[in-house]
Order: C-alpha cells, then structure tokens, then sequence
C-alpha cells in the first residue's frame, strides 16, 4: 500500500482535529501495512510542561491490547501440546473448582470462553483493585477464589473479564515453568523485535515516555495520572509498547499465509487465522468476539480490533484483514472525552467508508416515578462518565451525552428483590450488581460496580 500525500494530509487533519475538539495532551498515531508502519504522525505534547512532540517511538501503556499478546501465548501452548482450548480452566488451575457458582458453572468455564469474554466470570477479582488504584497480587488472587463468582451461564452473553486474562496468564505460567514476563518476551516480543514493549519500564524507555494525564474536571488542565501496577492481572493489561512495536505486531496479524512457528513467525499460520475467526458473534451480526481480538462490523467491512484504557492512557489497534491495513492511536488521557473511534476513522477514511442502517426513533414514555431518584450523571475516578436514563420502559446505563458508550455501558438494569441493588444485564459488568448508596432522604448518591465506585452529580456540582 502506498499513501499519497493528500491522503496523509486528510489523516492529519483529522487527527489534529480530534486532538484538538477533544482537549487531548498527546496523540500518536500510525498507519499500517503488510510490511509494518507506513505513517506515523505526533500531535500535542509528550507532556504539557514540555514541548516534545510524541512520534512511533513514543511509549504508552498499551492496557487491554495486552489481552491479545496473552492469547498467542495461550494458542502456542495449545499447538505444543499442552493444554485444550475447550480445557476447563480448573484442570490448569485446581483451586479456581473454589469458585462460587451464582450464574453459570465452574466447570463450564473453559480457555476459550474465557478468550472471548463468554464464560460469565466476573470482570474483576473481589479484592481491591481500580477504586483504590491497588491492585491484588497473584497470591491474593488465588486465595480469593473461594469468593469469586460465575455470575451468567456460559455461553449466554459477551462479559468482559480482566480476571478471565489474569487467571489466563496464570496458565502460561504454570504450563511453561517460568513468569508471565519472560514468557511473552522469549517467545514473542524478541523474534518479533518488539523492543520497547515491556511490562516494566526500563530507565531508557522512561525517557521516552508519554506523561498519562486523567481528564480534567472543572476545568482546562488535566492532572497527572497515577501508576498502578496491575500485579496478578498484568496478563490482561500491564503492557507498555509504541507505535513502532504495535504496527510490527499489526503487519504479524497479516501473515495467515506465513507457515509453520519459527521465529518471527511466532504463530503457526494456520494458528494465526485461527485466532481471527469468530467464535460467537453477536445477534444483529453488528460484532464478533475471536480469539482475543473483536471483530467490528461497518457496513461491508468487518475489522479486527482491540482497545486499552488505563489511568492515562487509551490505546486502540484495528485492521482489515482483506486490505491489511491497520491503523494505532496512541493517547495519553483516560477516559479520553473522544477520539476512541480514531483508528476506525482513519481505516475508513483510507478504505472508503461504508453505509450504515439508520438508527430507530426514540420512544416518548416518561420514567416512573419511583425511579427517577436513580436518574442521571455518574462518576468515577479518575473521570470515567456514565448516565443512567429510562428508555424503552427500561432504566439503563448509556454513555454521557454525545458518547455512544462508558466503562459499563450500554447495558440494562433489572431491579431485584433488594431496592437498592439492580442487576446489569449486558456489556462488561453483566451479571454483577450496581449497589446503589442512599442519604438520609433516601436520594440516591452514588453505586458501586465492577470495583469503581460512582458518585452522583446534582446539576449545581
């Protein structure tokens, strides 16, 4: 594929059209073809108190796209042998048979539904985690399986699981005999020179590092964000990379047709289309999940992507398989207020858009009144925004106005027997309970889920 300049033109104004309506700090992003990165261009700073542009070396925490380097591991352990993707998980992980069984069963719940975010587990562990910015060690993990719960039946809706990934890395380990951390590096980062993607940042790297930066409430300026490590769930988001080392790991996806694992082949090709081939996909056909990646349909095409969010930093990678061309979008704001469909944008922009059915009418049923208290805005550290709205005679989790989704949403809340307590149905906290806080008025203040704890705004806040 080669770019011409008034393509690359269209892309940058794009991209410092993103940069800027959003009142993002930095924005790396990258073009991608069959051989490896074709464009990269920096927009913003690399932190607000200097003048350094970000470009494709550039690091980031890369959160959740960390997901798709944990399964190749798990697909090269399965062709040497040594495990089943259809393996119950408590085969490789006695203690998780603890588990409590609420929703689904422990027996159903197996490698590959937890690769694809369908085998009902909860999405974190009950220890603390993203509230408290500490998150629990391998250890602690383990020790807490008798109180973690399968919360829907398997099979039965797409839950997304970062303890599914942790409990997944924990598999590498025990199968391979050594850590999560050399594992990935000896038998994908290295054949694949994928140098400045680490789990721990080096003193060198730091160097180069995106400042991470929360998004700014009440005004302008955005605070650093902190860093927390992941520690037993690092196999579901503790990596760092750049665009340079993302677009070497995009062009990989591109070779089906590569052969058997050796060296940079580090996926049999046969694995590898594997890897991209549905495995459930969603009723309306809209999506699919595949073997770490999801699958996105826009009108004719489908794209493979994955995202990553994490104090500071939102990362997201998609490409087209039948074109090989991916796009990278590096940002170092979480929850950025936009520009998480900026990959898909630019593909499109690049591929040549395609139509979309239109959206249906709004329907005009007003809440009951015994509902409006839970009406409104939510928040939770370090800026992650949410509305809980009535619509469809149903109270729901929508994206902020103007968004088209948030952590947890979209998703239903079906009441229980317990007032204060509402069962989601759909999207990453499915099966779980939103635990709602009341004042002494009996207003609701706030909920708690999926480890975040939101706080209601009053339209004076």
């Amino acid at each position: 594929m080669t770019l011409e300049q008034s393509t690359i033109s269209a892309v940058e104004a794009l991209a410092a059209a993103t940069q800027s309506q959003h009142g993002l700090p930095g924005l790396a992003l990258g073009i991608v073809g069959k051989e490896g990165l074709l464009w990269c261009g920096g927009f913003g700073v690399v932190a607000l108190d200097g003048t350094d542009r970000p470009d494709e070396h550039t690091v980031a925490r890369i959160a959740s796209v960390t997901k798709t380097f944990t399964t190749t591991a798990i697909l090269q352990l399965r062709d040497d042998g040594l495990l089943g993707l259809d393996d119950p998980l408590q085969r490789h992980i006695p203690e998780f048979g603890q588990a409590l069984e609420r929703g689904g069963s422990v027996e159903g719940v197996t490698i590959r539904r937890l690769l694809t975010h369908r085998a009902g587990l909860v999405t974190e562990s009950p220890v603390q985690g993203w509230g408290v910015l500490s998150f629990p060690s391998r250890e602690e993990i383990l020790a807490a399986l008798p109180h973690t719960e399968v919360v829907i039946p398997v099979d039965s809706a797409w839950k997304y699981s970062n303890l599914g990934f942790g409990l997944l890395g924990e598999v590498v380990c025990r199968l391979s005999g050594s850590t999560y951390d050399d594992y990935i590096r000896t038998n994908i980062l290295e054949p694949l020179d994928l140098s400045s993607t680490c789990l721990d940042l080096t003193e060198p790297l730091q160097q180069r590092a995106f400042c991470g930066y929360n998004l700014p409430a009440f005004q302008d300026r955005p605070e650093p964000a902190p860093y927390a490590h992941l520690n037993g769930i690092a196999a579901a988001g503790q990596l760092h990379s750049t665009v340079a080392d993302l677009a070497r790991w995009v062009a990989f996806q591109f070779r089906g047709d590569g052969g058997a694992r050796k060296g940079r082949q580090v996926l049999d090709g046969q694995t590898l289309n594997e890897m991209h081939r549905p495995q459930y996909v969603e009723p309306d056909w809209s999506a699919g999940q595949c073997l770490g990646w999801r699958a996105t349909r826009v009108g004719d095409r489908v794209y493979h992507n994955h995202g990553g969010g994490i104090h500071g930093f939102s990362t997201q990678v998609w490409f087209d398989l039948a074109s090989r061309t991916g796009a990278i979008a590096l940002m170092n704001m979480w929850p950025p207020p936009g520009g998480q469909d900026l990959a898909q944008e630019v593909l499109e922009l690049l591929l040549g858009k395609t139509a979309q059915e239109p959206a249906e009418p709004p329907g005009f049923e007003a809440a009951p009144a015994a509902l409006e208290r839970f009406l409104g805005h939510y928040c939770a550290a370090p800026g992650i925004h949410v509305h809980i709205e009535f619509r469809n005679d149903q109270l729901c989790l929508t994206g902020p106005t103007g968004q088209p989704n948030s952590l947890h949403a979209p998703a239903l809340l079906e009441a229980t027997a317990d007032a204060g307590q509402w069962l989601v149905r759909g999207g990453r906290a499915a099966g779980e309970r939103a635990v709602f806080e009341f004042d002494h008025t009996g207003a609701v203040s706030g909920y708690a889920l999926g480890g975040f704890l939101f706080r209601k705004y009053s339209l004076g806040d």
